[in-house]
């Protein structure tokens, strides 16, 4: 069974406050940018404000040819409204995808993978998108080395591997699974794609880069 994302996403409560925090490209992107070539269909899983976007020039993700996927439809219409020639939705991405297989040659996953709370659930996630990756295609996928700040209030609460992080001065409460660079690579090994790169960067951002192989993997 899949955990479930609310589709009225907590991240509606704060929308505009998350996306003033989102205009700016990570310098974790140039990982991703290296992986692309003109004429790639790209699916964003987590999209938010479609900041990624921003991040792929038109010359070689040209318009039309990104998708993104988000829970908080909020975030979605500052995408839409400033990508109005891509295609956005509002699901959750834990779910099927709604697309059918071998559909697009890159897909990411930029801070959300780390909101699927555990491992069977993660490989459920792990096997949707290989299933609608070409053969041959990447996924891209950050999480967060989560603040030391919050441990001791997490390991108090009993959270173990899940911990929840507050976001702005209202404290908003999110959850996270604590997934390191050496999860990352156990999971998309056992999803049958190949490894080609994993590294902590800026000591913030587990950044991982998977393969899939040519031919079927399930």
């Amino acid at each position: 069974m899949y955990v479930r994302l609310e589709m009225n996403s907590q991240y509606d409560l704060f929308a505009h406050d998350f996306s003033q925090t989102r205009k700016n490209a990570w310098p974790e992107f140039e990982v991703l940018l290296k992986e692309t070539k003109k004429g790639d269909r790209v699916l964003d899983l987590g999209c938010g404000n479609g900041r990624l976007r921003q991040s792929l020039p038109v010359e070689i993700i040209r318009d039309g040819d990104y998708f993104g996927l988000d829970v908080s439809e909020k975030l979605l219409e500052v995408a839409r409204k400033t990508f109005p020639r891509d295609h956005f939705f509002h699901k959750d991405f834990t779910t099927p995808l709604p697309f059918g297989d071998d559909n697009f040659d890159i897909v990411t996953g930029v801070a959300s993978f780390h909101h699927i709370l555990s491992e069977p659930e993660q490989k459920k996630f792990l096997q949707e998108c290989c299933r609608v990756l070409k053969p041959g295609g990447t996924l891209f996928l950050t999480t967060w080395k989560l603040p030391r700040k919050h441990f001791w209030s997490n390991f108090w609460a009993g959270n173990g591997k899940n911990w929840t992080i507050p976001f702005g001065v209202e404290k908003h409460p999110r959850t996270y699974r604590n997934v390191t660079d050496k999860d990352l690579k156990k999971l998309l090994h056992r999803a049958g794609l190949s490894v080609t790169f994993c590294q902590l960067l800026r000591d913030r951002n587990y950044v991982i880069v998977g393969k899939k192989h040519n031919g079927k993997l399930f």
